[in-house]
């Protein structure tokens, strides 16, 4: 008895259609979407780091993010896989980009390229986001501002927990006197 190519097709097309199925089920059980902070070490706290916060959306396994930074902003987009999230970022804003430490002529070139990447797991019932933080060395020349190279560095741990909503206090219901017979 001979296998007929259109049950092959068909098994799969069905295993293709499950594995997406699975793929869509599990961005609808880890969700991202809100605002997110950097927990500091204390090591990040001597060194005068601050508190930065990630607003990211999902759709399905697509997410995408902006943080507003002084000159700029910085743009996030990646995939959501299960518990793993995988992120890079831009920046853009030759004004945030010089605040960084590039001079005029390179942070102009730089604008909108990846600077950063990130590779995160959603831990704790969803209430933190846990992982590695890749920034990119960028090497460059001043005269003229030219990029030369831009090289990965060491993963850095990154930590954020998820900023829920300031929920709307309803006044605690006020118990009336109850009328009384007269």
């Amino acid at each position: 008895m001979g296998v007929n190519a259109d049950s092959v097709r068909l098994v799969v097309i069905a295993l293709l259609g499950c594995a997406a199925a699975g793929w869509l089920l599990l961005a609808w059980i880890y969700r991202v979407t809100g605002t997110w902070e950097r927990v500091l070490t204390d090591d990040d706290q001597a060194e005068g780091g601050r508190a930065e916060r990630i607003t990211l959306g999902q759709i399905g396994p697509f997410v995408t993010g902006r943080r507003d930074v002084a000159g700029g902003w910085q743009e996030y987009s990646g995939l959501l896989l299960g518990p793993r999230l995988s992120l890079t970022r831009r920046d853009h804003g030759a004004k945030a980009l010089a605040r960084m430490g590039f001079p005029d002529g390179v942070a102009q070139k730089l604008e909108g390229e990846v600077m950063a990447r990130f590779k995160m797991h959603v831990v704790e019932g969803g209430l933190f986001l846990e992982g590695s933080f890749e920034p990119l060395k960028v090497e460059f020349t001043h005269q003229p501002p030219r990029i030369t190279g831009m090289a990965p560095q060491p993963p850095q741990r990154r930590r954020y927990r998820r900023v829920q909503p300031l929920e709307e206090r309803v006044p605690a219901f006020e118990e009336q006197p109850e009328a009384t017979e007269a």
